[in-house]
């Protein structure tokens, strides 16, 4: 008797937490596109990065270390990324919403843990600045591969700045290139 009323508590519990789990997603989640991607912009070797220290160009690509000069190379018991390279920032679509998309190729050398992110930034209430972003990891490779992370945006009273941004949480160089910025209309909820 015990035992099954020990259960039917876990299987209550575990309930509750995937309910609640699906709240804390529901701002996350990515409606799906209405209709095909559109390209934005694409990014080439001539452009030029928000974050300087740790970039090279080698050539068709941008090689990026975890490491910089300004970078200390100690653990921390934080949750921030060992480093963030800001690779681009763009305005805000001219639309309400949209769902928007980052294609590239990369490789990862040396590493453990390499996320390539497409975020929305906004200035928050408070003066700082509110990003929300999604990631998509990089996984260990000699050869490029391709990739692909995708974006919620709705347009709000605060203009946002559409950010490409690399999140090293172990050292380690990624190589990236052929990086395009698309957009295409939200599928209308039926």
């Amino acid at each position: 008797m015990f035992d099954e009323l020990f259960n039917n508590l876990k299987d209550f519990i575990v309930y509750k937490a995937q309910e609640a789990l699906k709240e804390l997603e529901k701002p996350l989640a990515i409606p799906e596109p209405a209709e095909p991607f559109v390209l934005i912009r694409r990014f080439t070797p001539a452009d030029s990065t928000v974050t300087k220290g740790g970039i090279t160009i080698v050539g068709e690509s941008w090689q990026i270390e975890a490491y910089d000069n300004n970078t200390q190379r100690f653990l921390t018991n934080s949750t921030d990324p060992l480093r963030k390279v800001i690779l681009f920032e763009v305005a805000e679509p001219d639309v309400q919403e949209c769902v928007l998309a980052c294609q590239f190729n990369a490789k990862a050398l040396n590493t453990e843990s390499i996320a390539v992110s497409l975020g929305v930034d906004r200035p928050g209430e408070s003066g700082g600045m509110r990003t929300t972003s999604w990631g998509r990891g990089v996984s260990q490779t000699e050869n490029f591969k391709p990739y692909k992370v995708r974006a919620y945006f709705k347009k709000e009273a605060n203009a946002a700045k559409i950010q490409i941004s690399v999140q090293f949480e172990s050292s380690g160089i990624l190589q990236i290139r052929d990086i395009e910025l698309l957009q295409a209309p939200v599928k209308s909820q039926s």
